[in-house]
């Protein structure tokens, strides 16, 4: 590689960078899954009551024969009785919630609304109370057949919904152990990890920028929030079409204010307009991980430093954070650095990103453990394992930064004993 050339991507298309947007956007919003099961339940009770004049006779056979009049009280009573069982998960919800958000941080919060067994047990109750009422309106005066089908269909949804209740209550239960969030939100980190650090084939040698000519700024103007992706494909076929390079001059995971500056533009001809830039833009109201991993370690640390906090002092629960944490800045630092740049089919590079050092990564990790920690055993013995561990993988240009972080470790941690400062991958067993 020469002065004039940098390794660079190639954008993924902005197709998937829409799925994967959208799919974000769903996960994170709670009422879509119960809103879909409430209006299948009326559309089902439509289908159960009109199923000959449908075509679905076969499909919604009838079920065993009852008593005129009978239907109507089963399901009225179901109607009922589902709406009372609604009130009782929300609750159960709630208490959830804030236990968690008590014991953990507010930020592992987003666990439990991206739980798809919560979304589908709220949604299959509201469709069972839809289905109840929508039918018990549209029965009448058709028959004891559309009866007896609908009084066999409303007992299957209460069957369904019994069995998604255990399942729920057994999820809330498992959400409530802290070591089961921190291992949800490892593993969504690693996910995000493998898909944002691309191995050494993914990137191609490039043409450097030229950066020394004509620029222009350009801000948010009626905008404002937390960037949350950028589609890189959109931006880089931009500048290409104006000939021109784009500098991103925020991280994803920063708020930007309205009014920032959050694009540079380098090049002579007429640059993009503001709304075409903006358009490759997410901007939301909080950190999410599809395009931020660091948002992963940063829930990590705040467990972390909420367990050793002397209101809660559980040192064990960080112990459990820096197991994962280890193994996330191991998978980190095995792949290539990130060169922020991306470029287009030509090998030009068109999009400059800003992107974090592993020097910053390690800061995140390390640094607010470290400083409420430093007075703990257990937390002591188990970074400097970590630290060791770590060390082991890493280049030697990099190797000085664990170096300096577990020298500060021992001089903060210098008023423990000998014992208290050796390495243990256990902390103190």
């Amino acid at each position: 590689m020469t002065s004039s050339q940098v390794f660079a991507l190639r954008p993924a298309a902005s197709g998937s960078y829409r799925v994967a947007w959208a799919r974000e956007r769903l996960a994170d919003s709670f009422w879509p899954v119960p809103v879909a099961f409430l209006v299948a339940g009326a559309l089902l009770a439509a289908g159960t009551v009109y199923a000959p004049g449908l075509g679905l006779k076969a499909v919604l056979p009838a079920g065993p024969p009852v008593a005129s009049g009978e239907a109507a009280s089963v399901l009225g009573i179901i109607a009922s009785a589902t709406l009372t069982f609604l009130g009782v998960v929300f609750t159960l919800t709630l208490v959830a919630l804030q236990l968690s958000s008590s014991q953990a941080s507010p930020r592992v919060l987003r666990t439990f609304i991206r739980s798809g067994i919560t979304k589908v047990a709220f949604g299959i109750l509201l469709a069972t109370f839809a289905y109840s009422v929508a039918f018990l309106v549209l029965a009448g005066g058709h028959g004891h057949e559309p009866e007896s089908r609908g009084l066999a269909i409303a007992v299957l949804l209460v069957a369904i919904s019994l069995l998604l209740f255990v399942a729920y209550v057994a999820s809330t239960l498992r959400l409530l152990q802290v070591a089961w969030v921190i291992t949800d939100v490892a593993d969504r980190t690693r996910h995000s990890v493998r898909v944002h650090y691309p191995p050494a084939g993914a990137y191609h040698l490039s043409r450097a920028p030229r950066l020394d000519g004509p620029r222009q700024k350009f801000a948010l103007h009626a905008h404002a929030g937390v960037l949350q992706g950028v589609d890189h494909e959109r931006l880089v076929s931009l500048a290409r079409r104006h000939d021109c390079v784009l500098r991103l001059l925020v991280r994803v995971g920063e708020y930007v204010p309205s009014g920032d500056d959050v694009l540079m533009v380098y090049g002579e001809n007429d640059p993009p307009r503001y709304r075409e830039l903006i358009a490759g833009l997410n901007l939301g109201r909080s950190r999410t991980l599809y395009q931020d991993p660091a948002y992963g370690l940063r829930q990590l640390v705040d467990i972390a430093i909420q367990a050793l906090s002397p209101a809660i002092n559980q040192p064990t629960t960080a112990i459990q954070v820096i197991d994962r944490l280890e193994d996330i800045l191991r998978r980190i630092a095995a792949r290539p650095r990130l060169s922020g740049c991306f470029a287009d089919s030509a090998g030009q590079v068109r999009l400059i990103e800003a992107v974090p050092s592993f020097e910053d990564t390690l800061d995140l990790a390390f640094t607010e453990i470290t400083g409420y920690g430093a007075t703990s055993p257990q937390v002591v013995r188990r970074l400097l394992a970590a630290y060791d561990v770590i060390e082991r993988g890493l280049k030697p240009a990099l190797q000085p930064s664990i170096t300096r972080r577990r020298d500060a470790l021992l001089v903060q941690s210098s008023g423990l004993g000998a014992a208290a400062r050796q390495p243990d991958a256990l902390g103190l067993g």
